[in-house]
């Protein structure tokens, strides 16, 4: 078998910015509590919970004046202010790319400007983005949300979800220039590792057999790697780790693998080692 590192993969700056914010606050020997998960990724998160670091979905679950660490997705402007009256000591670990949008919806929302939001309904990112302005934010998962827009409205700004599809985004954006005029329509929003990554899996998975991606299934970008393989022709894996894959994974001649943006990168030479094996 031949494996293909596909390059870039892994870690964005995001990510490892948000784990070192988590490491530097371990330090220092306190009970550390987390809003959600830190990053989305199965293995880093067993990491934590094994270094005491206390994961919870409600900040009414963390005690007054306790450590909290806000996650690299974000959360709405309600939560920093149920923080700030519980006298939490809040460890904010968003992504920078993330707080940007969160400023871009105040902007256009000063404006007057209504915003279509471009992402998953049920993400954390998109949730703390929602949250800023939920008055002037319409939703679109998919191209079928369309033509439920409001047709007396012309006018729209367009932001999206860092980790989307950059295909997909350039499809909805294209199909909403029919209807309506959009301010900034372009996919600046799409982190650039997250681009990056699916392009290397685009140009990679025509040459192999089969793609694995090293991540989580509820990591968006993760799933979006798998998708951008399958959509190249190739077929494709999204694992946690290499004991998660089939069988049949021995059968093919050549694979290309890549990882998550928040996947280690040992997990990705653990695969690397067994393919060959």
């Amino acid at each position: 078998m031949k494996v293909i590192l596909i390059e870039p993969r892994g870690f964005c700056r995001g990510v490892q910015r948000a784990l070192d914010k988590l490491d530097a606050a371990l330090k220092s020997g306190q009970k550390i509590y987390a809003l959600n998960e830190i990053v989305h990724n199965k293995t880093i998160i067993a990491d934590y919970l094994k270094k005491g670091v206390v994961f919870v979905r409600d900040i009414q679950n963390v005690p007054p004046q306790s450590r909290i660490v806000f996650s690299a997705h974000g959360v709405p402007p309600e939560i920093y202010r149920q923080a700030q009256a519980r006298d939490l000591k809040i460890i904010d670990a968003v992504c920078p790319l993330v707080k940007k949008v969160h400023r871009e919806v105040l902007e256009f929302t000063k404006k007057n400007i209504p915003i279509i939001y471009i992402g998953h309904k049920n993400h954390e990112e998109v949730s703390g983005v929602y949250g800023e302005a939920p008055q002037n934010i319409t939703i679109v998962e998919n191209l079928d949300d369309i033509p439920r827009l409001p047709r007396g409205q012309r006018r729209y700004a367009v932001l999206t979800q860092t980790t989307l599809s950059a295909e997909d985004t350039q499809k909805i954006i294209a199909e909403l220039k029919k209807s309506f005029s959009l301010i900034e329509p372009a996919q600046k929003d799409i982190c650039y590792a997250t681009s990056a990554r699916q392009a290397a899996v685009r140009q990679t998975a025509p040459q192999v057999d089969a793609v694995i991606v090293i991540g989580s299934r509820n990591s968006s970008n993760s799933v979006r790697l798998k998708e951008t393989a399958e959509a190249a022709g190739a077929r494709a894996y999204l694992v946690d780790s290499y004991k998660e894959l089939p069988p049949e994974i021995k059968q093919y001649k050549t694979i290309g693998l890549t990882s998550g943006a928040s996947a280690p990168e040992y997990l990705v030479q653990e695969c690397y080692a067994f393919c060959l094996a």
